[in-house]
């Protein structure tokens, strides 16, 4: 392997995605039509960051996403990031969503998972494993919490049945360690967290919450839009009440 390879200072990030590619520095910077010196540069020297059209040519590549080698890509002619940057992808419709981008966010979460839902049911639909993938990630360290509406706040009691039988699909979360579970008195967005990624999906007025646009975000530095739901989750958790029993169903 190439000297410069086996480094251990620089950025790590990058040093392994080009080790995952198998391309040798050389490749790259022939690729990109660089002097080798310079792609050492960026994989020796810490917060060393290309110019923006060499970092996209970059993670191209590699199959990455740029923010991620470098996450102070978007910074690098501003003094804070701005909402474009944070913005990953848009949705119109939560059914338009690649299918595995769900299950691929809260896979790779290390730090937190937060699930902020208004039913949680197209969640556990669009992740089949849901509960037990929370599960290894609570087992392997990650913060999980979820928060599910309170069916004693419910309209109708054909609502709160449905609430609590909802619940029910994430009863075996209750008393995992590392797990919390709360009931919210409801929620301007639904938001699914998974470390600095955010999948938001906010309220229409006269549109279900199914035919409503997603936004995928990605928080960098001290991003002003992600902040903004990052903020409103800490508050949904704040306000919540513990979830005490998942099995109360409303004909008990």
């Amino acid at each position: 392997m190439n000297a410069a390879l086996k480094n251990t200072a620089g950025n790590a990030r990058l040093r392994a995605a080009l080790v995952a590619s198998g391309m040798t520095i050389e490749g790259l910077a022939h690729e990109v039509g660089m002097d080798p010196r310079t792609v050492e540069r960026w994989l020796n020297e810490p917060g060393r960051t290309p110019y923006a059209r060499h970092a996209h040519q970059v993670a191209q590549l590699l199959h990455v996403d740029p923010y991620e080698i470098w996450p102070t890509l978007g910074n690098r002619r501003k003094t804070s990031a701005q909402p474009r940057d944070e913005m990953l992808a848009w949705y119109p419709t939560r059914g338009t969503v690649p299918a595995a981008l769900w299950a691929t966010l809260l896979r790779g979460a290390v730090d937190r998972i937060d699930l902020a839902l208004s039913c949680g049911l197209f969640l556990a639909d669009a992740v089949p494993d849901l509960v037990e993938l929370l599960t290894e990630r609570a087992a392997a360290g990650t913060r999980v919490r979820l928060a599910l509406p309170d069916p004693t706040q419910a309209a109708t009691q054909n609502e709160a049945t449905r609430l609590l039988l909802v619940e029910d699909l994430y009863t075996a979360l209750q008393h995992v360690p590392g797990v919390r579970m709360v009931r919210h008195g409801g929620i301007a967005n639904d938001v699914v967290r998974a470390d600095e990624q955010l999948l938001v999906m906010p309220r229409v007025d006269g549109c279900p919450p199914a035919a409503a646009p997603v936004l995928h975000l990605k928080r960098l530095d001290h991003a002003p839009l992600t902040g903004a739901y990052l903020l409103g989750l800490d508050h949904v958790f704040t306000t919540a009440v513990p979830l005490v029993n998942t099995r109360r169903l409303a004909a008990a």
